[in-house]
């Protein structure tokens, strides 16, 4: 399973709720400092397998067709070394990002016979990887102190990356058949994964 994640230096990269009394809305416990435009951010470019993580790339600037053919060829080729795994034996899964179904990334993937997992255009995300994105972000957030620049949160993403367990990812890929059986009986709409 593979994807791409946003990493904010500091606050969300959503809205926020806080439940609080009447009168308290601008009691100093229940506001959050804000940076403009959050401080900065770092995406990255991740994949997993059921023998672990891959390598987490730093994407500078904006995903290309090309930058992600440079990826799936020294990334995800790097990744199935480095972990000793013929990418044969695999299903290489991936979103519709256009990008990823670019000519580019499905010529690479025809001449490195790699096989490519059928994914619906429009369904719920039942990526696993979401899943390890949000652990990733925790593990980094519950972090003393925390990142205070684009490179120091660059270098604890890596760090806690590399730190997932492997009984964490495998209790993911054997969330796969009840994610499938849900999404199922919710008839392709939303599910709680």
């Amino acid at each position: 399973f593979s994807d791409e994640s946003i990493f904010r230096v500091f606050g969300s990269d959503g809205r926020e709720w806080c439940w609080r009394k009447p009168g308290e809305h601008f009691d100093p416990r229940f506001t959050k400092k804000q940076v403009k435009h959050g401080g900065g951010k770092v995406t990255v470019w991740g994949m997993i397998t059921p023998h672990g993580v891959g390598r987490l790339v730093r994407i500078e600037g904006n995903l290309t067709a090309d930058l992600y053919r440079d990826i799936l060829q020294e990334d995800v080729l790097g990744s199935f070394s480095d972990l000793g795994l013929d990418p044969n034996d695999f299903y290489f899964q991936q979103d519709n990002d256009p990008k990823h179904t670019s000519r580019v990334a499905k010529a690479w993937f025809e001449e490195n016979q790699v096989d490519v997992l059928d994914w619906p255009a429009n369904s719920p995300d039942m990526n696993i990887i979401e899943n390890l994105w949000d652990y990733l972000e925790r593990r980094v957030r519950s972090r003393d102190p925390l990142p205070t620049s684009e490179d120091t949160l660059w270098e604890a993403l890596k760090e806690e990356w590399y730190k997932i367990p492997l009984s964490y990812i495998m209790t993911l890929y054997e969330s796969c058949p009840q994610r499938v059986a849900d999404l199922y009986r919710a008839g392709g709409n939303a599910t709680r994964y």
